[in-house]
């Protein structure tokens, strides 16, 4: 006689294939492998727990009920499949919020928002060593280009330091993991949820992005199948004729020129079913080369930005050490420039590129006088 609980859960495969593919039925019957499961992420982590459920379902773990495995395993793969490449027509009207309406919460959203409108000297460049990694590579790279956008709308300009997968030596599976790196992750819950992270911070990652055939056929883009098939970077939104369409920036770029974005109507293709974002406002990380000069600049925290040269009092020369630890020791009075990157040591991200100009001692005040000319 048969085992009644293996009968039983091909009983429960079969109620759910016979319902139509979408991907909440996908997730129940991911979930019949994995209870703990509570939404759909990435497509390598939904195919991880959809090769677990086949396992169970193979015909040689039920040999008293072959013939209804087979077909069971059959039809899941054409289930799984199809619920999670549900096509949108390109002449279909989607997500009809009317322009200028607000969210049910009352928040009112312009028609279009896009990052580098707003911070127009953050890029999504990625080191071209980063080129050719696989599908968990790509994912890692898209949680670092998320990191490095930020960190260029808190630093104010272009950054220098950026993370990448050849900056940490662990193998990080994941954004969850990355994000973890810089004080942990935000989930954020739904459509409005994700419009503020963008309008406050930047970019989000999406870990559930499943596009369909015809999405890609539409959307060549250098090496394109492959960067749509990791995590995603969600940029804006835009409000257009047919509905409203998130703006996503592909991983990889065309040559030296940055690959233009692609559109995805609000509500597809799972875009918008898992997205993530730093729990960091990354104030505290540092996106210069140093040497550094730290000092406490929380007084004069946005003026000091626009100062042509700056003076500083320091009661011992400890308080250089780290900057001559890192250049040549020489005369100030040569006229040999030393770069060195001033930072407010409180917001280590707040940060500026000087000459260190001189160095004297007031004996009235019984202090260093540092003089700084920021470049």
């Amino acid at each position: 006689m048969g085992d009644p609980f293996r009968r039983l859960f091909l009983d429960q495969v079969e109620l759910i294939i016979n319902k139509e593919a979408n991907r909440e039925t996908v997730l129940s019957l991911l979930q019949l492998a994995q209870p703990s499961l509570l939404r759909l992420g990435s497509r390598n982590e939904s195919d991880k727990v959809y090769k677990i459920l086949l396992a169970r379902v193979h015909p040689d773990k039920h040999p008293q009920d072959s013939s209804r495995a087979t077909w069971l395993c059959q039809t899941v793969q054409e289930f799984y499949s199809k619920g999670l490449a549900v096509a949108v027509s390109p002449d279909k009207n989607v997500n009809k919020r009317k322009p200028g309406a607000s969210s049910p919460n009352g928040t009112v959203f312009p028609q279009e928002f896009n990052v580098k409108d707003k911070w127009d000297h953050v890029d999504y460049d990625i080191p071209s060593a980063e080129v050719d990694l696989d599908l968990n590579g790509m994912s890692r790279s898209v949680a670092y280009q998320c990191i490095n956008s930020r960190g260029a709308i808190v630093h104010g300009k272009r950054i220098e330091n950026k993370f990448n997968n050849f900056c940490v030596r662990a193998k990080l599976g994941n954004a969850e993991a990355i994000f973890a790196i810089f004080g942990g992750v935000k989930r954020l819950e739904g459509v409005d949820a994700i419009k503020k992270e963008l309008m406050n911070s930047g970019p989000v990652v999406s870990t559930s992005f499943t596009p369909n055939a015809f999405f890609l056929r539409e959307n060549t883009i250098g090496k394109s199948e492959q960067c749509w098939q990791s995590d995603i970077l969600i940029v804006g939104w835009q409000q257009q004729a047919r509905g409203e369409f998130w703006i996503v920036q592909p991983l990889y770029n065309i040559g030296s020129a940055q690959a233009p974005v692609a559109y995805v109507a609000v509500g597809h293709f799972g875009l918008d079913d898992c997205c993530l974002a730093p729990m960091s406002n990354l104030e505290n990380s540092t996106w210069q080369p140093g040497p550094y000069f730290d000092h406490d600049l929380s007084n004069v925290e946005k003026e000091w930005q626009t100062w042509p040269s700056m003076e500083c009092s320091v009661l011992s020369m400890n308080e250089l050490d780290d900057v001559f630890k890192q250049i040549v020791r020489v005369d100030i009075s040569s006229g040999i420039l030393k770069i060195v990157t001033v930072r407010n040591k409180n917001k280590k991200a707040h940060s500026r590129t000087a000459s260190l100009e001189s160095i004297v001692w007031n004996a009235t005040e019984c202090c260093f006088k540092v003089k700084f000319n920021f470049i």
